[in-house]
């Protein structure tokens, strides 16, 4: 069965034709064409909805059996609509995406948050499908999404979106889009990092200067927290980190792990699928999840 799937971030849009041979086994999911366009969130969701109609019609979409979306914002589960999104696209909360996308295309569409997406990739098709039965993703890229699953039906029962990213890390920290301060997302994403004038993460990462490696020890001090944090609230059997910053993690993977493990117990793993995972996990769901409006 072909499929698409569309992966819709802050930054990119990310969609891909997939082949699907069997709906349950990871090895038959194959991505035949692979490409990202800019989201131009700032613009609002008028473009946003507009640029991600353009990215699916860059493919023979009316063959395809199936359209999946992942997207940026807290998304109903059994509806596809973004119920809540901070101000990093304007006017988006409230978007009956589903609805939007099924209308336009005449064909079932199922959307979900992408982090919840990147989760259901990673563990059924990535790095945690023969490891664990409770798996905890957080995906560090323009903010920081992070979500469990609790077991392996794809249902709005099992899945959490647990919104740590604005989990507040820092008292009276900086200010979030959310409108609190002091979200982790302010200081574990992408953005947070490139805020220090060092737009290129791989010099950051690189770095002789001592104080670009304090900011990065801060960077892994905080990841930390916010990965003990969930382990107190959610006792997840593993931890896998995506996104982005993990595309670099060759860089500072190891500098990390010596600051997790001086903190934390639970196994925690880099994500294997890359800028891949939302995609994949958004078609794996559309084909095995239950949802009672899509």
């Amino acid at each position: 069965m072909l499929t698409i799937g569309v992966d819709v971030g802050g930054t990119n849009i990310k969609s891909a034709l997939i082949e699907v041979g069997d709906a349950t086994k990871a090895d038959t999911y194959k991505i035949l064409k692979f490409i990202s366009v800019p989201t131009e969130a700032k613009r609002g969701r008028d473009f946003v909805v507009a640029n991600i109609i353009k990215s699916i019609e860059q493919f023979d979409w009316k063959d395809c059996g199936a359209i999946a979306v992942a997207t940026a914002g807290t998304v109903d589960w059994d509806s596809g609509e973004v119920t809540y999104a901070t101000a990093t696209i304007p006017n988006y909360t409230g978007t009956a995406l589903s609805k939007i996308l099924s209308e336009h295309f005449g064909k079932r569409v199922v959307v979900i948050n992408d982090a919840v997406s990147a989760l259901i990739g990673e563990s059924f098709l990535g790095a945690g499908k023969k490891k664990s039965e409770s798996v905890m993703m957080f995906t560090i890229g323009t903010g920081l999404g992070a979500s469990l699953l609790t077991g392996k039906t794809l249902d709005s029962k099992t899945i959490i979106d647990t919104a740590l990213g604005h989990y507040i890390l820092h008292d009276d920290g900086r200010q979030c889009t959310c409108g609190q301060k002091g979200c982790a997302e302010q200081y574990v994403s992408a953005t947070a990092l490139k805020r220090y004038g060092n737009e290129n993460l791989y010099q950051l990462f690189h770095t002789s200067d001592v104080a670009q490696k304090k900011i990065l020890s801060n960077f892994y001090k905080d990841l930390t927290r916010v990965i003990s944090r969930s382990t107190e609230l959610y006792s997840p059997s593993l931890v896998v980190i995506g996104g982005g910053v993990i595309e670099m993690s060759e860089y500072w993977w190891q500098s990390f792990l010596k600051e997790y493990r001086s903190k934390c117990s639970t196994p925690v793993s880099p994500a294997s699928l890359g800028n891949k995972a939302g995609v994949l996990g958004s078609v794996y769901a559309s084909i095995n999840g239950v949802f009672k409006n899509q």
